[in-house]
């Protein structure tokens, strides 16, 4: 498995990870920049990500916050931990809805407008 530095160009076919910070806007960014043309974003606490011009498809890890905020994400993967699906049949929905975005159905980012204001390059001192 291959490593990449922030938004160098990925090569390698398959899963790679890059070196970002923990900061979504800027670890995104170089992702794009790496060459990413769909983005899957899992979120826990709510973020209500986008990423022009990469459609994002956001994952909601919890139930509860499927529920706050359903009409901000694409999936829940909230049932995994419940019991009432398995990683497979998750795994499946994940993969189905991939298939739609890069055929031109939009995410809920692209839908919402979101993604204008995250543009966010990482700039090589704190991030405060």
């Amino acid at each position: 498995m291959d490593v990449y530095e922030y938004a160098e160009p990925v090569t390698a076919k398959g899963l790679v990870f890059m070196d970002t910070p923990g900061y979504d806007p800027m670890a995104v960014t170089g992702q794009i920049a790496g060459g990413a043309n769909l983005l899957c974003f899992t979120t826990g606490r709510g973020s209500a990500f986008g990423a022009k011009p990469t459609p994002c498809l956001k994952l909601s890890t919890n139930n509860a916050l499927w529920q706050r905020q359903r009409d901000d994400m694409d999936l829940n993967c909230g049932t995994i931990v419940d019991g009432e699906e398995t990683i497979e049949q998750v795994g499946e929905r994940i993969y189905q809805r991939i298939i739609e975005l890069a055929s031109g159905h939009r995410s809920r980012s692209e839908e919402l407008g979101y993604g204008s204001q995250e543009f966010v390059p990482w700039i090589m001192n704190s991030i405060m």
